[in-house]
């Protein structure tokens, strides 16, 4: 086991350090932070809604919904103006983050980076209308040469242009927004650090000079994602954000669906926390680059009474998973003499029911602690793998919901999924499953003397 410990000091911990330390993955996670005010107050919006529409309708009622119809419209437009803009909302926040990089003005900076979005994502909405008791002869009389508009059978194929796309804004378009974000942001804050700007007399205001000392960076960057655009417009017959989305996006989130995805990253986590290294904080780019927009897809599609499209979310390891610390606690309550143990036990049992596990890692501590090392690991790799397969057959809904991470552990996975209440049965399993693990080797560290 020490020599085990030791190989993964030496190779593990350097890796995970550069990746932790890396400046741009550092601007990726605090962007998906940035956005959590406006994207957690949508969330809550959009569990309301279920409370109110979606658990009545399970029993057939539906006076509360008439009731608080008023209620629902509200949390609609919450909704409008939250979820379904998000990528708007991230690449705003990624050109603020990449100019505290820079140490140039964040707020250009993010001006840029979304008008550059804007750019690359094209100007036209189509939708198609079917008319199934109408004859196409008749539509063609009425529709013929009408512009945008054509006849088809008996559907109607409507295009309107100059308008923004929301189906390019939303989920679909947060891979877009990550790439666009980088390359208009990075472009605009290298051009203002060589000083290719407009000087001013230092007797002009700084809140009139900032902008002026922008305009030719904000140039530049503009018009190279502009130019980019045209030209793979030109070459591919497609929009950027159609072509990111169907070879990039759609292939990684496909990937993050699959089981050994799923367990690998719970597993990692874990590792890197035993080694006293924030596990959630190396992983974030993963994890709200790939499960964090999983999770935005399917709340939208909740919202609009869709087909769930995703298996696995971020918040499924919230709802089912990151909870085995609290396992260890009942395991020491029930099992444990070793009175240093019962003491960190006793401090942290509250903490650790919010989630806040830090006080049982570095005070019992699991860090470094080769008696617990395997439990630590193997506990959440099998509550991942029940959890993942229980949603896989059917068992529990997938989760659809963005809850606060300090949400209780049953209460958790209760309100992610919507309000499934056999969410709860298999919370309950899980940590039982928790339990069961960490108690020989809490009965080990009883040999302990401490």
């Amino acid at each position: 086991m020490n020599k085990f410990m030791e190989s993964m000091e030496k190779y593990l911990l350097p890796i995970a350090s550069k990746i932790s330390n890396q400046k741009f993955l550092i601007a990726l996670r605090d962007s998906f932070i940035g956005t959590m005010p406006v994207v957690m107050t949508g969330s809550i919006a959009i569990l309301l809604n279920a409370f109110l529409v979606d658990v009545p309708g399970q029993f057939g009622n539906t006076s509360i919904p008439q009731t608080f119809s008023w209620l629902v419209d509200i949390n609609n437009l919450i909704f409008k103006g939250s979820l379904a803009i998000v990528s708007l909302l991230f690449i705003y926040s990624l050109g603020v983050n990449i100019a505290k990089i820079y140490k140039t003005d964040t707020l250009s900076s993010g001006l840029i980076s979304l008008s550059a979005f804007i750019i690359s994502i094209g100007n036209t909405v189509s939708t198609k209308i079917k008319l199934p008791n109408a004859d196409e002869q008749v539509l063609n009389g009425i529709f013929n040469g009408v512009k945008g508009i054509l006849v088809d059978g008996n559907s109607l194929s409507v295009t309107a242009g100059n308008v923004l796309p929301i189906n390019q804004i939303n989920s679909r378009g947060y891979f877009t927004a990550m790439i666009i974000g980088f390359i208009a942001s990075i472009i605009f804050c290298k051009v203002m650090n060589k000083n290719w700007t407009i000087k001013l007399p230092e007797s002009v205001p700084p809140a009139i000079a900032k902008p002026f000392m922008s305009i030719i960076p904000g140039f530049l960057a503009l018009y190279s994602i502009a130019i980019l655009t045209y030209v793979f417009n030109r070459v591919t017959g497609e929009l950027i954000n159609d072509w990111i989305y169907k070879m990039l996006q759609m292939p990684l989130l496909g990937l993050s669906q699959n089981y050994f995805a799923v367990l690998i990253l719970a597993v990692m986590i874990q590792l890197l926390w035993f080694f006293g290294i924030h596990g959630g904080n190396v992983m974030a780019p993963i994890m709200e680059g790939v499960f964090g927009v999983a999770l935005l897809a399917n709340m939208e599609a909740f919202q609009n009474g869709q087909p769930i499209p995703y298996l696995w979310t971020s918040v499924s390891f919230g709802s089912f998973v990151w909870y085995a610390t609290l396992g260890l606690l009942i395991a020491i309550f029930l099992q444990s003499r070793n009175k240093h143990y019962r003491e960190v036990a006793k401090l942290g049992i509250v903490p650790c029911i919010f989630n806040i596990g830090e006080p049982v890692m570095y005070g019992l501590p699991t860090v470094m602690n080769p008696i617990l090392f395997i439990p630590k690991i193997l506990a959440p790799a099998l509550m991942v793998t029940v959890a993942y397969f229980a949603t896989s057959f059917g068992l529990v809904a997938p989760v659809t919901q963005n809850v606060t991470w300090v949400m209780p552990p049953v209460l958790y996975g209760f309100f992610s999924t919507g309000f499934d209440w056999r969410a709860i049965v298999l919370s309950v399993v899980n940590l039982v499953i928790a339990t069961l693990v960490y108690l020989p080797f809490v009965k080990m560290a009883n040999k302990e003397e401490i």
